[in-house]
């Protein structure tokens, strides 16, 4: 590597009569090249920043801003050994945030092969930024996923981003929201305001959604980690109270037993136990099941997921009936979707029939005195907890859940698992 690179105030014109430097100037930040084989320094300017939304922010500070931006970052022991970063606010954190994004590609840039003068450096070094999208605007990171996940037919999840946006837009009040402004006393503000209004889980959901958002935004602009708010010692994201919502036995047989006349009955009926036979398959992937279908893939995590989990179907004699009163006419096992319906179409489709499946479940709730709060998603956490009820080996439901953690296997039999808990406690007591 022929150049050392550096940033440094121009001061130029700015002395006192005294001879000093007036401290409260406003200076340029300029890039400082040294040759090794010259020995020769050379400056030159960095260009203004044009963020995705069409502000600009200019590279420039006084000498006290500029020592702690930049020179006096660093937290160092008594050793002398970086320890982590100094913290600053507001404009000084955002021109932080630039500069170790230039410095990331001016190393890049004295590092190639080939790189012999001042003149392909400086060329480079702006060329390099014209064709470097500048991400740090939460909004436009937003946008952006919510087109990709429409485009690939996630709509239920793009929904699910673009009302968190509107969520936050509002609390923010409408303001530009840049990501080094999302610190942990942000995100406790925010969970505090919108807990006044809504539950915690329902917190949750937004405060998840923006995590993946951040995620996203920090593989396109890496200097964003450094203001990253989640993890240990930072902010962590609620949950609401563990609810078990699986289904005894006893129960599941009361909705296996039963039979209407009345067709919207019985096909609530129909559908959650074809969804419990099916190891709690959830009504999207129910209706986008094609006959002669042997294995599925889980739409929940057919585009998140690294390694496809496919899940093999076996139906028994209570699915086989189900299906035949369900058939579909054409490619589709059941009579939900139609041949050639559009990613948007299922979804339109899917959420009617959840919606209307929805309200007989509470029909069927009082008909057979089970839980009021009875809905479809019950046949999924019975399944897994009947299964955990009966010692089946935690890592099989989980692979047949398709769950890709067991984490997330263990968040649905949770309070089942603080039961048992109590019960050793209780055979404790003397």
């Amino acid at each position: 590597m022929n150049f050392r690179v550096k940033f440094k105030l121009d001061r130029r014109g700015t002395k006192n009569p005294n001879g000093t430097f007036d401290k409260n100037a406003i200076c340029p930040i300029k890039v400082n090249l040294h040759s090794k084989e010259l020995n020769r320094n050379y400056d030159f300017s960095i260009k203004d920043v044009v963020f995705e939304d069409g502000s600009i922010i200019k590279l420039e500070a006084t000498s006290t801003d500029f020592d702690s931006i930049w020179v006096n970052k660093d937290k160092k022991d008594s050793f002398g050994t970086i320890t982590g970063e100094t913290t600053v606010y507001g404009r000084k954190a955002e021109i932080r945030n630039i500069l170790k994004i230039k410095q990331d590609i001016l190393k890049e840039i004295i590092s190639r092969k080939g790189i012999t003068n001042y003149k392909q450096v400086k060329e480079l070094f702006y060329d390099y930024k014209e064709s470097k999208k500048f991400i740090d605007d939460v909004e436009s990171v937003f946008d952006d996923k919510i087109k990709d996940l429409k485009k690939r037919g996630s709509y239920k999840t793009a929904k699910s981003l673009e009302s968190t946006w509107n969520n936050i837009d509002t609390y923010n009040l409408k303001v530009p929201l840049r990501f080094y402004e999302i610190t942990k006393d942000w995100l406790l503000n925010y969970e505090r305001e919108r807990k006044k209004n809504v539950s915690t889980a329902t917190v949750g959901v937004d405060l998840r959604n923006l995590r993946t958002v951040i995620n996203l935004a920090i593989e396109q602009n890496p200097a964003i980690k450094e203001f990253y708010p989640f993890g240990k010692n930072k902010y962590q994201i609620p949950s609401g109270d563990s609810k078990n919502i699986g289904l005894t036995k006893q129960d599941l047989r009361k909705i296996q037993d039963f039979e209407s006349d009345n067709q919207y009955l019985q096909m609530a009926r129909d559908y959650f136990m074809f969804s419990y036979y099916a190891n709690g398959m959830n009504l999207k992937d129910i209706a986008k099941l094609k006959k002669n279908q042997t294995q599925y893939v889980r739409s929940k995590t057919e585009f998140t997921s690294k390694k496809e989990k496919r899940i093999n179907l076996d139906f028994n004699e209570i699915q086989l009936s189900i299906i035949e009163r369900h058939k579909g006419k054409g490619d589709y096992l059941f009579n939900i979707l139609t041949d050639g319906d559009s990613q948007e179409v299922i979804t339109k489709k899917v959420s009617n029939k959840t919606s209307a499946i929805a309200k007989q479940m509470k029909n069927l709730a009082k008909k057979l005195d089970l839980p009021k709060e009875l809905s479809f998603q019950w046949a999924r956490h019975s399944y897994a907890t009947n299964m955990y009820r009966d010692n089946v080996n935690f890592k099989a439901i989980s692979e047949s859940l398709g769950h890709t953690s067991l984490k997330t296997t263990e968040n649905y039999i949770d309070s089942l698992i603080d039961e048992n808990k109590k019960a050793i406690n209780d055979a404790k007591e003397l």
